[in-house]
């Protein structure tokens, strides 16, 4: 009978409903002082004509004629059927089903074969856009590898992330591009290239730019509503999207749970119609963060029901609901009367749009990107990809006295000690079958094998219905593990092994591990009971004797319990580890962890460390924060080394003066000490499957450090804002800051020296017409080969009763140079650059502020090499209101 009511009989009616829907898009404009009339703008600038990037106006327009038609062959049950991530086939139109959601923040989210790169926030270190083109045109092209060998879907959900690192409390800092609005949305307009791909006809896969928009809390970011002053969200907040959008293209732009300024993101017209669509030209299509199309109602109890959160979310220009409410709930909405068949149907024809560009609907011999074959995946080419992008992500904090890079030839004995000295991969990573860890990289550049302590769960070999994922605790589990399950591993040595040790999880009601060796038709040799731990990543280790075995066996794992996914597998290990013996001719090498991330001190792994340093020539501690400490829905409340990892690292040093730090970690901690007492400290944000081999060729001197920090490091929460406070003026970002903070933004040291000379700005004065243009030479002085970044800074003119930005990166370099080698920089800041213009608070648009503005060129935010001015000249009448501003750099000329 359901289908049958109106809307009034449940207590609401279709102009009531539509009148709070347009109730709400007038707040949000009122609130952030958006334009009520940027539903008229089209162009770049008033009168500028649309200059599409990537899939040209034509094949756009085929696409969607063809897609327009097919969803007009729908029925309403079929329609609403499409608004979901799981599409079913509709076998009477030739339409398969098709899976939205893939993930591949930095690698595909999937067992082997696959690269693992580094982390976004590691990337974002670079400084490197011709690096970022590499390594997602390598993930694009393994996407596609993986598409021809088992029809995995090409509608991602990441990359790429682009809420700023505002603050660094936030849980997931680690998957995001840094502070700052024109390197992160440089580096994210190349990330979206890489992942689209240079067809004019064709998509390579379709990137997503998530979480839109200001979505930097995490605990609650289900119901939380974002508190934003009209100067932050234009001028900051904004800045990665329309990027993406304007200058890089996205077809995909996932909407947040959270809310601003009251107005859910996902039912808010005002973001995903007029200022997405209308005023930069989105093209794509919108998913909802997963379930939270049933947040406008059950969360943020905006509206009363499901139905009228799916009817406004499609009103409000969300296509496809990662979740229920609109699948389930539509069909019921057309029948009250909150939304019709003909809006659904424009919402489905969006994403199938992007189908069609994918070439699924096309013979494969059309489509340039069917033919990538399945073998590209991890190849070699990638493998040594990502060597190199692990390398340059590495930044060097301290070096005193030149303590790095270490000498092995001048080492007896090295001590390796630290809680995240194993494997660490970050959030939303695939399952590598390299996995290189910090400890092994090290061990590697010594000449010593070291045996790992565990088997993780991505190192299987063999599976039945399993899936794998990031763990929390670094590394890779096994999850979505049926009562049918099985997996096997390659063959381990028995030999003096007593017992086995399993960690594993359940928050599906527990259930039955059990090992058997060979063959899954062995007698099982130990027998597990995993109870349920109240989280999939709640770990609990599990250890039983076993006996009768020696020499190398395959190992299988055979599980039972309940309906549904019942347990995650972290990784297994047989007892005792045995330690490798000492190589004649090679360093003595001792490893002892010290401590746990943010367990409290155990006395025997405390002792063991500080021993093991006392007794080495050098102690290279590795130490750092997981996901543990913050990740997907949880942030943290403080920014130090969790645990008693400061106790380890003082304890360390006063038995060995001669101890470097290896922040081998997913976001900034506060160093204070450290940076007062150590001689030398590295920097390896979570580095991909070749961290290890990275990380040693820094401390061994094979490689040169040219990274930047992408982020401001404070020396205490006290030096920031209150969590929840979105005002950048309040003190956020090296932008806005006056403390006397640990690392400022784009610091980095280097093994060698550098020299700036030969500045010249081209034009005394800046206009419309004329771009600033500063050209300098930049010389390597030192002995050793290595990479410059350089910035240039605007500080704009000074605006009466406006507070602007201390200063502003408006461009970089990063200039590669061998020892004595010399090369020109051309860099170029064009008159629509954001760092020229601001948001007027009572005119509602974007305005510059003609006068003298200051030009800083440094190796940091903080460490001005050359401080010179430049005349802002007016905006003319003719230019009209500038309703776009450019937020990348633009590419620098290094001859």
């Amino acid at each position: 009978m359901a289908e049958h009511q109106s809307a009034q009989d449940v207590g609401i009616s279709r102009r009531d409903f539509l009148s709070a829907a347009v109730s709400a898009v007038a707040i949000i404009s009122m609130n952030t002082e958006a334009d009520a009339a940027s539903s008229r703008e089209t162009g770049l600038l008033a009168g500028a004509p649309y200059r599409p990037v990537g899939i040209s106006e034509a094949a756009y327009r085929r696409a969607r004629a063809r897609a327009v038609e097919l969803v007009s062959r729908m029925t309403l049950a079929e329609k609403v059927s499409q608004t979901g991530t799981s599409a079913p086939a509709i076998p009477r139109l030739g339409i398969p089903a098709y899976g939205v959601g893939n993930e591949a923040l930095h690698g595909l989210v999937r067992g082997a074969p696959v690269t693992s790169f580094p982390l976004p926030l590691a990337l974002a270190a670079s400084w490197n856009t011709a690096l970022i083109d590499q390594i997602y045109t390598a993930v694009s092209d393994e996407a596609r590898g993986w598409n021809s060998h088992d029809g995995t879907g090409m509608l991602f959900f990441s990359p790429t992330m682009l809420n700023l690192f505002r603050d660094p409390r936030w849980g997931r800092c680690e998957e995001g591009l840094g502070e700052d609005p024109c390197l992160a949305s440089t580096i994210a307009v190349h990330t979206v290239k890489g992942m689209q791909g240079s067809n004019s006809d064709y998509l390579k896969t379709s990137c997503c730019a998530k979480h839109f928009i200001c979505n930097n809390t995490d605990d609650d970011r289900l119901e939380v509503s974002a508190p934003v002053d009209a100067r932050s969200y234009w001028e900051y907040y904004t800045r990665c999207y329309q990027a993406c959008v304007v200058e890089g293209g996205v077809f995909n732009v996932m909407g947040a749970y959270s809310a601003v300024n009251g107005i859910p993101c996902c039912a808010s017209h005002f973001l995903l119609t007029d200022l997405l669509r209308k005023r930069w030209g989105f093209r794509g299509y919108v998913v909802s963060d997963c379930g939270a199309i049933e947040c406008i109602a059950e969360n943020h109890h905006y509206v009363p029901t499901l139905e009228q959160a799916a009817a406004l979310g499609i009103q409000a220009g969300c296509d496809i609901n990662c979740g229920d409410a609109m699948p389930g709930h539509l069909a019921r909405a057309v029948a009250l009367e909150l939304v019709s068949e003909e809006e659904i149907g424009h919402a489905v024809a969006r994403w199938y749009t992007g189908r069609f560009l994918l070439g699924e609907f096309d013979h494969k011999d059309r489509v340039p990107y069917a033919h990538i074959a399945f073998d590209v995946c991890n190849c070699k080419a990638h493998q040594e990809l990502a060597v190199q992008a692990a390398r340059e992500t590495i930044v060097l904090l301290k070096n005193q006295n030149n303590f790095l890079p270490l000498n092995p030839q001048n080492l007896k004995s090295v001590a390796v000690i630290g809680p995240t000295m194993g494997f660490h991969l970050g959030g939303y990573s695939g399952g590598p079958s390299i996995n290189i860890s910090p400890l092994e990289g090290i061990a590697d550049a010594l000449g010593i094998s070291v045996p790992r302590r565990q088997v993780w769960g991505n190192e299987m070999v063999n599976s039945h219905n399993v899936q794998t994922q990031s763990s929390s605790e670094g590394g890779t589990n096994i999850d979505y593990i049926y009562n049918d399950s099985w997996v096997e591993f390659a063959p381990q040595d028995f030999t003096g092994r007593t017992s086995m040790a399993i960690r594993a999880s359940s928050a599906g009601g527990g259930a039955t591990v059990q090992a058997r060796a060979d063959s899954l038709q062995a007698a099982p040799f130990a027998e597990f009971k995993v109870p349920d731990t109240g989280d999939w990543q709640k770990w609990e280790t599990f250890t039983l004797p076993i006996s009768g075995f020696t020499g190398g066996h395959k190992v299988f794992f055979t599980f039972s319990g309940g309906q549904g996914p019942i347990v995650n597998l972290e990784w297994f290990q047989l007892l005792p580890y045995v330690k490798p013996a000492p190589v004649p001719g090679k360093p003595i090498l001792r490893f002892e962890a010290g401590c746990t991330v943010t367990g409290e001190r155990d006395d025997a792994m405390f002792t063991a460390a500080v021993d093991a340093a006392a007794k080495s020539d050098v102690a290279i501690m590795i130490c750092g924060v997981n996901q543990e400490v913050n990740g997907e829905g949880h942030d943290r409340p403080d920014i130090k080394l969790t645990g008693v990892q400061h106790e380890l690292i003082q304890a360390v040093y006063k038995a060995n003066p001669k101890t470097v730090l290896v922040l081998s970690t997913n976001n900034t901690v506060a160093v204070n000490w450290e940076q007062d007492n150590l001689p030398a400290i590295v920097l390896a944000v979570f580095a991909g499957q070749a961290q290890g081999t990275a990380i040693a060729d820094v401390l061994f001197g094979k490689h040169n450090p040219g990274g930047k920090l992408p982020c401001t490091w404070y020396r205490s929460i006290d030096q920031l804002p209150d969590f929840h406070d979105y005002d950048l003026r309040k003190g956020r970002t090296y932008m806005y800051t006056t403390a006397d903070v640990l690392y400022p933004f784009g610091y980095g040291l280097s093994y060698t020296q550098f020299k700036v000379s030969d500045w010249a700005i081209k034009h005394t004065s800046v206009s419309a017409k004329q771009p600033l243009q500063a050209v300098f030479t930049v010389t390597n002085t030192g002995s050793m080969a290595g990479a410059e970044v350089v910035q240039l800074y605007i500080e704009a003119p000074e605006t009466p009763g406006v507070k602007r930005p201390i200063k502003q990166l408006a461009a970089f370099a990063r200039v590669e140079l061998k020892p004595g080698e010399s090369r020109k920089v051309t860099l170029t800041v064009p008159y629509t650059h954001y760092s020229l213009w601001y948001w007027h608070e009572d005119e509602r648009k974007f305005t510059l502020q003609p006068g003298t503005a200051v030009v800083h060129l440094g190796d940091s935010s903080a460490n001005v090499l050359i401080r010179d001015t430049v005349d802002i000249l007016p905006q003319p009448a003719a230019m009209g209101e500038a309703r776009w501003i450019s937020s990348t750099a633009a590419p620098a000329v290094i001859v």
